[in-house]
């Protein structure tokens, strides 16, 4: 999880792979760093699913590709832009024509939380909510907006005013309208217990919403805010539109136990630890390539299984359709299951980064021997040593199909002969010790492991601080008390979240304490508009400014990954626990 525990706005499912023993570390470690200095770096891979499926629409009202208005210039502070959806998503495997009926069986390895969104810290019932805005992967590989609930919308300045699907139902026979979904926003806002606050920050608590007219509703912002359709999108879990008559009825507690929204499928049951099921919502408002309303399937069983082992044998033997985050360890025989496929996605997964402190010595005030560090690491050994064959390195922030994104953006690759010298460089002739400070999880403990022989390659002795992740955030974020330290942070769906928490002067996560006005403006001026486009440019230029500043550092990515039978159809460009089942059928 993300070091900024309560953020929604990172992939709330998540895992470590477990990986092979010391012993088997060790001699990668040995491996990687007899390497010759003179060996040019590996780039990092771009991830494909391990089948290559066909593109084939689901809807029948498919979205046009996002329109893309003239770049603004880094001068325009609110920006005026009237959105169109994003291509649909590519990656459905098709098998013939859609069968309809049949149940769904997932197994998945965290338990569900709850089944209101606004209060959910891990997985809900997705399947039972919309949201007023799709994250879909579009043509261009880049995750975006298209209409769900909201049919459009135009943001302009401090506000975004959202034009709502006519003729839809919740589950309970109440219609969804601007005033329902007025309510919504000033729960997300300002529900003493709410999650989705922290996700939706931009928006005025003072007066969240205004009704403008049955089916229009304005969403009021305290300034701009680029990333508000992602946080009010399906990729973001706490942001599902719930029936007020519901809560109305039942209160807070009765919609934590139940599900109530306007998805394809309806609440049956939920047994904590156990299971949750769903049936088919009859009355749901978008419609399958047969023309008949969705989804496909009559029911979808979700069995929680914590066990890695036993769901991949769940798999393997055929009991279950669906699942999450397999072991590296259970790849080789899920790849060789004929019935299986595996899909491996190269835009989400947990990410392993370090950061220097810029108040205390010996990097607060040493570009040079910051950016020793940076040459000394192998992150193709380290991903290969820790991901067993999975793991990826790291060159960016930002992952492939983020916004932002882009290889033209530098970075540092593995040049120890170059490290060397800049340790010199950087006023140690005879090189000098640090210390690194680290949480007590056994891919971090091994990963400093690593990091420790790299740097004391090139004159840098490394002293690893081993501690529990309390303690290391009283230490790093409370105290100020490191030198060099390293977190495991994961996805977010707009680059925003992710670095205002590192680089803002207050951001939860700006470990470093670094004051770079350039990024910081930069930042400011990227979130400031709603046109992707120059967003994308802003934010690459950001990326540049961060590169040059060398006060964080990317090492490696535990990709996630899916499994699925191959009688799954249809399965789309997933992202996170947002696997659009209305979608799917089995054959």
């Amino acid at each position: 999880m993300s070091e900024r525990g309560k953020l929604s706005a990172v992939v709330t499912r998540r895992r470590l792979v477990q990986i092979a023993g010391a012993t088997g570390i060790a001699s990668l470690l040995l491996a990687a760093c007899s390497q010759s200095a003179s060996s040019p770096p590996t780039p990092a891979p771009q991830l494909t699913s391990a089948s290559a499926p066909t593109s084939q629409p689901t809807s029948a009202a498919q979205p046009a590709a996002m329109a893309a208005s003239t770049p603004q210039t880094a001068s325009t502070a609110q920006p005026v832009a009237t959105t169109a959806p994003a291509a649909v998503a590519a990656g459905a495997t098709v098998s013939g024509t859609p069968k309809r009926g049949g149940t769904l069986n997932v197994v998945v390895q965290n338990d569900f939380v709850t089944m209101w969104p606004v209060v959910t810290t891990g997985p809900t019932a997705m399947p039972c909510y919309d949201w007023l805005v799709g994250w879909r992967r579009g043509s261009n590989g880049q995750f975006g907006p298209e209409p769900e609930l909201a049919e459009s919308w135009e943001l302009s300045g401090n506000s975004a005013t959202f034009k709502l699907r006519q003729g839809v139902t919740f589950h309970d026979g109440s219609p969804l309208n601007a005033d329902v979904v007025k309510w919504n926003i000033e729960q997300m806002v300002n529900y003493p217990k709410s999650i989705a606050k922290v996700a939706l920050e931009a928006i005025d608590p003072s007066k969240p919403a205004d009704v403008i007219d049955d089916y229009t509703v304005r969403v009021n912002l305290k300034y701009p805010d680029g990333g508000l359709l992602a946080a009010l999108s399906d990729a973001e879990a706490t942001t599902g539109i719930v029936s007020k008559a519901a809560f109305d009825k039942l209160g807070a507690d009765g919609l934590s136990r139940q599900a109530v929204g306007t998805g394809p499928f309806s609440f049956v049951s939920w047994q904590p630890g156990n299971q949750l099921v769903v049936k088919r919502w009859d009355k749901y408002w978008k419609k399958g390539v047969d023309g008949q309303p969705l989804p496909y399937l009559d029911q979808i069983i979700y069995k929680f299984i914590p066990d890695d082992s036993v769901r991949s044998l769940q798999m393997l033997s055929g009991t279950s359709d669906f699942t999450e985050l397999i072991r590296a360890t259970d790849i080789p025989k899920v790849k060789s299951t004929s019935s299986l496929v595996y899909d491996q996605v190269s835009w989400m997964g947990n990410r392993y980064r370090f950061v220097f402190n810029a108040l205390k010595p010996p990097f607060g005030n040493n570009l040079k021997l910051r950016q020793a560090v940076q040459y000394a690491i192998n992150r193709d050994a380290i991903a290969q040593a820790l991901g067993q064959g999975i793991g990826v390195p790291l060159k960016y922030d930002l992952n492939p199909g983020q916004l932002g994104y882009s290889d033209s953006v530098p970075y540092y690759n593995y040049d120890p002969a170059k490290a060397k010298q800049l340790v010199k460089d950087a006023g140690y002739p005879n090189g000098l010790s640090i210390r690194l400070t680290v949480i007590s999880r056994q891919l971090d403990v091994q990963q400093a492991q690593m990091l420790q022989q790299m740097l004391g390659d090139v004159g840098i002795k490394t002293n690893v601080e081993s501690l529990e992740r309390t303690a290391w955030v009283q230490k790093v974020r409370e105290q100020n008390d490191f030198e060099m330290a390293t977190q495991r942070t994961g996805t977010t769906y707009d680059p925003d979240p992710l670095f205002t928490l590192a680089w803002a002067a207050s951001g939860p996560a700006a470990y470093s304490r670094a004051s770079v006005p350039e990024v910081e403006s930069c930042l400011t001026t990227a979130r400031s508009s709603y046109d992707a486009a120059f967003r994308q440019k802003q934010y690459e230029t950001c990326q540049t400014d961060m590169y040059n500043t060398a006060w964080w550092g990317y090492i490696w990515m535990q990709p996630w990954n899916y499994v699925y039978n191959k009688r799954v159809n249809n399965v789309p460009a997933l992202w996170g626990e947002e696997w659009q089942e209305e979608q799917l059928w089995k054959s």
